[in-house]
This record gives C-alpha cells, sequence and structure tokens, in this order.
C-alpha cells in the first residue's frame, strides 16, 4: 500500500475538520472570543484538535475583517521569527499554537505586544480560556468512518485504541495508519 493510499495518511488526517461541541456554534464561539477582546486560549492535553480548531478560526476570525498572523511552535524548534510581533498591525491578531513553550520572558513580550491573541495551550491559565477541546470515543468513531468508511465490527477496536492513547487523537491515527499499512502488506505478501 502506497502511503497516499493509506486512510489515515497524514493528508487525510490533516483534511479532518473541527467539530465543535454540541450546541455550540461557531457564530457564539467568536461572539464569545470578541467578549474576551480577542485575547484567549484554546486548551486541552494533546491530540485534542487545538491546531485543527485554530486552524478553522483563522477564516472566520479573517472574515470579521482581522488579518490572522500565526506563529507555530514545537517541542522540538522552540525558536521563531519574532519580527513578526513587531509588524503587527491595528488589525493583526496573532495566533500563536504552543504558547506554553514560551519562556517566561518571551511569554511576557507576546502578551503586552498583542492586541489581539489567540493561542493554543496544554493547560488553562496564560489567557481566559475560549474553548476547552476535548475527545471521545464517539468522536473518534465518526472521524475513523469518515477516514475509512463504515466500522464493519471494529467499534471495539477504536474504543480500546481511544483508551490506550488516553483520548489523544493524533496518536490513534498514527497506530491505525500503522495497522492499515500492515494489513495491507500481509494481504499482498
Amino acid at each position: 500500500m502506497r502511503a497516499r493510499d493509506n486512510p489515515f495518511s497524514s493528508d487525510r488526517v490533516e483534511g479532518l475538520r473541527y467539530r465543535l461541541p454540541e450546541g455550540l456554534s461557531w457564530d457564539q464561539l467568536l461572539e464569545r472570543l470578541a467578549s474576551l477582546r480577542w485575547r484567549a486560549a484554546l486548551v486541552g492535553p494533546h491530540g485534542r484538535g487545538k491546531t485543527t480548531l485554530l486552524e478553522e478560526l483563522a477564516p472566520r476570525v479573517t472574515a470579521r475583517g482581522f488579518r490572522v498572523r500565526t506563529v507555530t511552535l514545537r517541542q522540538e524548534e522552540r525558536r521563531s521569527d519574532w519580527k513578526l510581533l513587531r509588524s503587527l498591525g491595528p488589525d493583526d491578531i496573532l495566533f500563536l499554537d504552543g504558547a506554553e513553550l514560551l519562556g517566561r520572558l518571551a511569554w511576557t513580550a507576546v502578551k503586552l505586544r498583542c492586541r489581539r491573541l489567540v493561542i493554543t495551550s496544554h493547560r488553562p491559565g496564560l489567557l481566559p480560556t475560549l474553548l476547552e477541546c476535548d475527545t471521545s470515543p464517539e468522536l473518534l468513531a465518526d472521524l475513523v468512518r469518515e477516514l475509512a468508511g463504515e466500522l464493519t465490527g471494529e467499534e471495539p477496536e477504536v474504543r480500546e485504541l481511544f483508551a490506550r492513547h488516553d483520548g489523544n487523537l493524533r496518536a490513534v491515527f498514527w497506530e491505525m495508519y500503522d495497522q492499515a499499512y500492515s494489513r495491507n502488506r500481509s494481504i499482498t505478501s
């Protein structure tokens, strides 16, 4: 099986859209963000959809008249080009993915320089929480159906994977990618 044919390839998984909690609309989320004066955090453990939600939020914030500027920090590379901070204008909003990776001095500089700021963080407290991102076995089953078609007797396996990875859907999809590759390889061998 070629990587791109695997239903759990990164291209396909990254194409999944964020599903807001039941009873919450995009308009309501944007109104909540506006009520927080456009300074808020998307909070949750690894693999809960914070980055996906941030990406889904960008065009909606742009439609409200802001220019979204994005900085993504990762554990393996904590440095970023902070020239962007000096160039922020009155209509800009900074989306900072991975804010908890900043040191105290850098975080203080970001907070002071950015009038409008939406961050992702694994823990609450850096900014007011806009939304706590979470997952469920039912959400995982829906996403698996979207990627691979109907679940045929695999519901218990999906629930087991969800539990084994403590709700981290990114880790579940990595394992499912490996499983799909291994199954296909054994069939063709």
